[in-house]
């Protein structure tokens, strides 16, 4: 039996206390009704502070004992900072101030991405803007960047080495991208991000591939912005998925997302004037699946070569089979793991925690476009047209595509390989290591 991934015309989340399934059709005016006071308040188990720094913890060992894949992360940054294109350093700073929750809205793609952005300005998606928005989102209210930065108290590398990097910044108001001296590991906006794109995606699985692609520019973008290291920006990920699991996996706050789902679909169908389904394949969309995909999976690993085994079993962690639950409604909470599984890239990667269980293996993207097969036996496989992208070899992604294009938005930077000698001279002969007593925990 095959699951394809959701029709965009139905969404069915399974939880604790029964299933959502709501069929599109074309949607009368919708009246926006915010979750109540007793909802906003209620003690959900997982309004808890969570200790992330374990999860994060390979790069201790990198500092330690791998200076060639710190020096790489080094180059890289400068490689990705200075190759940026106009239009990709634009799309950099939006980010570096906006709410995300907003502008990744065209994510859902340029019609559909117009209507959210409409809806959440007019006050109309209130549930939406009370699980998403940066300013506390409840999603991920409880779960700051700031106690691992602290732990791992890396420079950031305008600090490191401003010499060799570009500095762009807002004009008005003038900006403060480089202001900030907390730890560059993990980055903040980019966990930021991942939470609100990944609660996104869960909402509306038929645009996963996309919403999350776009999720990964804005992680990109913070090395754009030479705030951060590709390091740091898969560290975040990594911690952003993870926050949107324990808030998943708790099948009391998990109505909530049901309801904000709900309010979202009905928003967009009312807004584009027919069904979802329709609507997402008359619209232009921020990439095609194949290459959300593709820049995805890039991303998750930046061309940084294999540091150990390849080949290894992965080891998909606690509770990761949630983030499945609205783009596979139909399996069992094994079978999701199954899915998790096959479709995580191979071992050996930084940051990858082996049999610990590995976030940084795990891609949500493919798993949650993933057409599988329910076999006899109840095991899950993928169905035979199903593609899983690999990540680059070691050097880095392909050139970058043409200005202007859609691709261009989506591109790492350049291509790595061909520069990284060039920016490790850089380093070498023209940075500056300031060092300085960290006074600002932002």
């Amino acid at each position: 039996m095959t699951h394809p991934r959701r029709a965009a015309s139905l969404l069915a989340v399974a939880t604790g206390l029964g299933a959502i399934l709501t069929v599109g059709i074309a949607a009368p005016a919708f009246a926006a009704e915010p979750f109540t006071p007793e909802e906003l308040s209620y003690g959900y188990p997982s309004n808890a502070f969570y200790d992330y720094i374990p999860l994060l913890d390979q790069f201790t060992e990198l500092r330690a004992d791998r200076p060639d894949i710190i020096a790489l992360n080094d180059a890289m940054t400068v490689t990705i900072n200075q190759d940026a294109t106009k239009l990709q350093s634009d799309r950099a700073i939006v980010d570096q101030y906006a709410d995300m929750a907003l502008s990744m809205a065209d994510g859902l793609g340029a019609n559909l991405g117009a209507v959210y952005t409409a809806a959440w300005n007019a006050g109309d998606l209130p549930k939406t803007k009370a699980l998403t928005s940066k300013d506390g989102g409840l999603v991920g209210y409880y779960s700051s960047s700031n106690p691992p930065k602290e732990h791992f108290d890396y420079d950031r590398p305008y600090i490191r080495f401003p010499e060799a990097l570009v500095y762009r910044d807002r004009v008005s108001p003038p900006g403060d991208a480089w202001n900030s001296t907390s730890g560059a590991y993990p980055s903040g906006h980019t966990s930021q991000a991942y939470w609100q794109g990944t609660t996104l995606a869960v909402m509306l699985p038929e645009l996963a591939p996309q919403i999350l692609a776009r999720t990964s520019e804005a992680g990109n973008n913070r090395v754009i912005m030479a705030a951060h290291y590709p390091l740091d920006v898969m560290g975040g990920r990594m911690m952003g998925q993870a926050i949107v699991e324990r808030r998943l996996s708790d099948v009391e706050f998990r109505t909530l997302v049901d309801g904000a789902a709900l309010e979202l679909r009905t928003v967009l169908e009312a807004g584009c004037g027919d069904t979802l389904e329709n609507c997402i394949a008359a619209d232009t969309p921020y990439l095609s699946d194949e290459a959300a995909l593709a820049v995805y999976t890039e991303r998750m690993s930046y061309g940084f070569p294999q540091i150990s085994a390849a080949g290894q079993a992965v080891t998909v962690p606690a509770g990761a089979e949630a983030l499945l639950i609205s783009s596979h409604p139909e399996l069992t909470d094994a079978q999701r793991r199954q899915v998790l599984s096959l479709t995580s890239i191979d071992s050996g990667y930084p940051l990858d925690k082996g049999a610990e269980g590995s976030w940084q293996r795990l891609n949500l993207a493919a798993a949650m476009a993933a057409e599988v097969i329910v076999n006899a036996d109840g095991s899950v496989s993928l169905a035979a047209d199903a593609a899983v992208p690999a990540p680059p070899v070691a050097g880095g992604p392909a050139a970058a595509p043409p200005a202007g294009s859609a691709a261009e938005l989506a591109a790492t930077g350049g291509n790595i390989a061909g520069s990284l000698a060039a920016a490790l001279a850089l380093l070498v002969a023209g940075a500056v290591v300031l060092l300085r007593r960290r006074s600002m925990r932002a």
